[in-house]
């Protein structure tokens, strides 16, 4: 049987297919139970679906079969059933058949997932197929849409039912009857989706569109029942006598020629099985009455070859359902038709070298990519063998990625067959799987090519500009360069490999000036990058093109390409100018001191912002060349120098420069950093080094109210002895130096003569003289003054004196009883001496004019500081009034146990007799309390520890009202801080503590024990102070009375002198 292709005007083909045997042939797969229960049962309708398969009979039977051959059988109709379709995802079958004849048939729509009260398949809707004409005729097509919702019936007279609604259910929907459907038996109906329809009838191939009732004839040649099918990519295939015709709603699609008769058309995921009667010889069909076997066609439509293809006894039904392909014979026996796994399939193709039948049947199955570089491989070996060369490099060059490219340029590099190699390389490169050695062998491959058929394949490599093959620019710069310097030149023009321009043109074509010109189209950042790079190499040898590319380039740099005015610049914005820093180049210039001049001076000039390094390089290279020019030139870099170092704005390294000018010897520089940093010594010593003693005194003139130490330089050196009277008439009025220390220093000098010094050392003994005849004058006096002073004392201890005042120095009234006399005759009523008095022991009138003046304020003191020429004086002074001393405050509380033992005391050493303490009684004693208070070091506590004085000092106790006002505060302090507990608040009624008769006895046993009460040790927070039980141990005065009136402290001690008139508080 010969299969042929034809288009679709039916012109004649073309070719003959070929055929393979991919499927294997399996029989009695259901052990014979088709047959064991089907055996009499002539088949009329097959239909499969969800997993089931439905065969139905001529008597009106229904068979279900499962997966496992299990069959369920029961009565659908009364007569025969003649159409069945199942659908392909519910349990829903819809059959038509006849219950009784000479009426129309009836449609059933059985659920089999449901039973009824007999265990059969529960039939959901029955309805008549009635035709237009509402005659009885018999139905010969049926097609069930997959949504349910639509059913077309085709009958005998050529008319077409059409039932719209839910076809599971009795009484919803409705029918009509398609128009002018034509008179001839419907053979065969589908539906494309849930708009179209085609109709297939003895006479005509139709496509209706329902909803508007349109249709379109595809074909006015129709086709046998059975002998359409609707595939979902290819449309509706037809079989038509010798012929299988194609169609889709545009129209008809191609054509394959197919000799023999069908009956049959079924597809079988993308294969199209054909079922057609057997071709008998002449002979046998004049004697037989039908036919006696059926063909099995299995075509691939995709790939354009037959699949399978065997002959069987009759054929009751080709069965495709569980993804597997059945036949159904005559005789009830089931064939299983397995097709070959794609494995199979490849090496029975491999072995008879159909690898471009493989490569479709691959492509078809959509085989892995591993698996495809595999036939593609073997494919091109065995082209490659064959010696076809190009055609195995297109096999080859379809595994780029995957083959090692190795193993396909050793086998071409092997054959010397250069230009499939060049084709699998360049698809390489296109691909992006090209490394640097493929880039290599590549170029090489052009330039022998280019040497023996002079094809100027390196050429067009070059100057191609779209870039169709991607190649690695550098590598192939690199491979190029060593071949051809020009064409690799261009080659870095083309694509913009500024670095391998520049490395060739200076390396191999000497063209420093070119280099430089080539530079100027860059952008900034390049020209900067490669300027760094490679400016070394261009300042040595085109010095002044460099400079003005290097001025240019750190000022304001635009490529020369550019336009002058760009496009911020006409809308008004400002272009931020882009500038390098001088600082990366400076190095560059090591070797031509008079180019890195001339650059340095422009960027100061243009920028005054310039680093420390632009600055410190200028001046150096100014030295450099002073040292080595003389005459007015020297002048030149000198003045150059000084207007730098004098220019405020210079932002040079002072420290930096200061050793420049003196490794280099510039002298002027030097004594200007040395004024600019005050190392006025160092000039000196500068001057006198070079023998300039009067510039060295100029020196000391200038700078010496500030550092008087230069005279005494000048004078160590030792200076020439026309400049001693000056300098040492200096150091004899400032002191400088003692007169001693003088003559030894100029008599390590044998040149000086006593003539130099003559004058210097009679004002030196004139001074002396005059020192020891005022310091005998002072010492006469004092002595007078002490022997004066020892007679008064003498007449004070040994005479009475008589006090003679009558009026008070103070108030100058007439004085009254009582009165206070002082040795110096002055007398005060005792209230004034009271009032005005700060100490018992002084007279207020005297004590005025010993008092010594004022500590003055601390910003007094840091003024003098800075003001005074001797510190150290001020300091001392300051130590002297007592500016420094330390206040030591003891406010901690008595920690002593009374009930520990104490031990027995060391027995003290001898010490010098302590002062006796200030009376704390009579007249002018509170003031006398507060004026020691506030003078003392060290401040006495009541009812704290133990307190030892430091060496002295004194210890003042704190007045009871003062003491009292601190117990005050520190009860308000605890009592703050314990109130800050978080607990509940209680209202506790306030009462007075005097009406608590135990507090009141704890103030009188206070009292009694000589103290005033201590508020502090009988306060608790939360709770009335007064309400706790009183410790004695507590009380610091509850000692024994007997101690205290013997205590030579205790003022009170003695009653025989109290006078309560002197009491101030009585």
């Amino acid at each position: 049987m010969a299969l042929m292709e034809q288009p679709a005007n039916k012109s004649l083909v073309l070719f003959q297919w070929r055929k393979f045997t991919f499927f294997d042939i399996h029989e009695k797969v259901d052990n014979g139970k088709i047959a064991e229960s089907l055996q009499d049962t002539h088949i009329t309708v097959s239909t499969s679906g969800n997993g089931h398969v439905i065969l139905g009979d001529v008597t009106g039977w229904a068979h279900i079969i499962t997966r496992c051959w299990d069959i369920t059988s029961f009565k659908a109709y009364e007569l025969t059933i003649s159409l069945a379709q199942q659908l392909p995802h519910d349990p829903f079958l819809v059959t038509i058949g006849d219950d009784e004849a000479g009426v129309n048939p009836l449609i059933k729509v059985w659920d089999w997932s449901r039973t009824d009260r007999h265990g059969n398949p529960k039939c959901v809707r029955v309805c008549r197929a009635v035709p237009s004409h509402m005659r009885p005729t018999p139905a010969t097509a049926l097609a069930v849409n997959d949504n349910k919702n639509l059913l077309a019936v085709g009958f005998q007279d050529g008319s077409v039912s059409l039932f719209r609604g839910n076809l599971t259910r009795q009484r919803s929907g409705e029918m009509k009857t398609l128009p002018n459907s034509g008179n001839s038996p419907i053979t065969g109906l589908a539906f494309k989706d849930a708009d179209k329809l085609y109709v297939v009838s003895r006479a005509s191939v139709t496509l209706w569109w329902p909803a508007t009732e349109r249709n379109v004839t595809l074909e006015r040649q129709g086709a046998p029942p059975a002998c359409s099918a609707l595939a979902d990519n290819h449309g509706l295939t037809v079989a038509v006598g010798n012929a299988i015709y194609c169609y889709t709603p545009e129209g008809r699609g191609p054509c394959y020629a197919l000799e023999g008769d069908k009956v049959g058309l079924n597809w079988f995921r993308s294969y199209l099985v054909i079922t057609s009667n057997e071709t008998q010889s002449k002979s046998t069909a004049s004697t037989s009455t039908g036919p006696k076997s059926h063909h099995i066609t299995i075509l691939d439509i995709q790939n354009k070859f037959i699949v399978f293809s065997k002959t069987f006894d009759l054929i009751d039904a080709v069965i495709t359902e569980w993804g597997s392909f059945y036949i159904l014979t005559k005789k009830k026996e089931i064939i299983y038709l397995e097709e070959k796994d794609l494995q199979s399939k490849l090496s029975l193709l491999f072995k008879k070298n159909l690898y471009d039948v493989a490569i479709r049947i691959a492509s078809s199955q959509h085989y892995d990519v591993e698996g495809f570089t595999e036939i593609n491989k073997q494919y091109g070996d065995h082209l490659y063998s064959k010696g076809d060369l190009k055609g195995a490099i297109d096999q080859y060059i379809k595994t780029i990625g995957w083959l090692e490219t190795s193993y396909v340029i050793r086998k071409y590099l092997e054959a010397r067959d250069l230009e499939p190699l060049i084709l699998y390389l360049e698809e390489l490169h296109k691909k992006g799987h090209a490394t640097e050695d493929h880039t290599t062998l590549l170029l090489t491959c052009y330039v022998k090519i280019d040497q023996h058929d002079q094809q100027g394949k390196l050429k067009e490599f070059i100057n191609s500009k779209d870039r169709a093959i991607d190649f690695d620019v550098d590598v192939a710069i690199k491979v190029v360069r060593q071949v051809s310097v020009d064409d690799a030149l261009s080659l870095a023009s083309n694509n913009k490999r500024h670095d391998w321009y520049l490395k060739i043109m200076l390396e191999d074509k000497k063209e420093y000036s070119s280099a430089l010109q080539y530079m100027l189209d860059l952008e900034f950042e390049d020209a900067e990058f490669y300027m760094k790079k490679y400016g070394h190499t261009l300042i040595q040898h085109e010095p002044e093109e460099s400079t003005k590319f290097l001025k240019l380039l750190c000022t304001d740099y635009k490529p020369r390409s550019k336009p002058l005015v760009d496009e911020a610049t006409l809308t008004g914005g400002i272009r931020e100018p882009e500038r390098a820093l001088p600082d990366d180049f400076i190095h560059m210039f090591l070797s031509n001191s008079e180019r890195l001049i001339e650059f340095l001076e422009h960027m100061t000039t243009l920028d005054l912002e310039c680093s420390k390094l632009v600055y410190n390089a200028l001046i150096e290279h100014y030295i450099h060349v002073w040292a080595k020019v003389s005459g007015r030139e020297k002048t030149v870099y000198e003045e150059k120098v000084l207007n730098i170092l004098k220019d405020s704005e210079a932002n040079y390294d002072k420290d930096h420069t200061l050793i420049i000018c003196q490794m280099l010897g510039f002298k002027t520089g030097i004594l200007y950093l040395y004024e600019e940093n005050k190392l006025w010594r160092a000039q000196v010593a500068l001057h006198m080094r070079g023998g300039d003693a009067d510039a060295a005194l100029g020196v000391c003139r200038r700078r010496g109210p500030a550092c008087p130490q230069l005279w005494l330089d000048v004078l160590w050196w030792p200076p020439p002895g026309a400049a001693l009277p000056e300098l040492l008439a200096v150091i004899d009025n400032e002191k400088l130096l003692s007169p001693i220390l003088v003559i030894d220093c100029l008599a390590s000098t044998p040149s000086y003569t006593l003539g130099d010094v003559r004058k210097y050392l009679l004002n030196v003994l004139k001074s002396e003289d005059e020192v020891i005849t005022r310091e005998q004058e002072l010492a006469t006096k004092y002595k007078a003054e002490s022997e004066k002073m020892k007679a008064q004392i003498q007449t004070l201890q040994n005479e009475p004196i008589t006090f003679q005042s009558s009026r008070c120095a103070a108030c100058s009234r007439q004085l009254e009883l009582p009165t206070i006399h002082f040795f110096c005759q002055h007398s005060f009523h005792q209230h004034c001496f009271q009032s005005y008095s700060e100490s018992e022991r002084e007279c207020p009138m005297c004590e005025a004019g010993r008092r010594p003046p004022p500590t003055p304020p601390p910003d007094a003191l840091h003024q003098r500081l800075r003001q005074e020429r001797d510190p150290y004086a001020v300091v001392s002074e300051y130590y002297g009034r007592g500016l420094f001393n330390k206040l030591t405050v003891v406010t901690g509380a008595l920690q002593e146990s009374p009930s520990q033992p104490t031990a027995p005391a060391a027995p003290p050493a001898p010490a010098a007799p302590a002062p006796a303490p200030a009376p704390t009684y009579g007249p002018g004693a509170e003031a006398k309390l507060r004026l020691q208070e506030g003078q003392s070091k060290q401040v006495f506590v009541t009812n704290t520890a133990k307190q030892v004085p430091a060496k002295g000092t004194s210890v003042v106790p704190i007045p009871e009202g003062r003491m009292r006002l601190l117990e005050q505060q520190r009860y308000s302090s605890s009592l703050e801080a314990n109130m800050n507990r978080l607990e509940p608040k209680v209202h506790v009624p306030r009462t007075s503590p005097l009406d608590s008769p135990r507090s009141s006895n704890k103030v009188e046993e206070a009292i009694s024990a000589g103290s005033s009460p201590k508020i502090s040790s009988v306060i608790k927070t939360g709770t009335n102070p007064f309400e706790d039980e009183y410790d004695e141990s507590k009380n610091p005065f509850a000692n024994d009375e007997d101690v205290i009136m013997h205590d030579p402290t205790n003022p009170f001690a003695e009653d025989d002198d109290y006078d309560k008139n002197l009491n101030p508080f009585s």
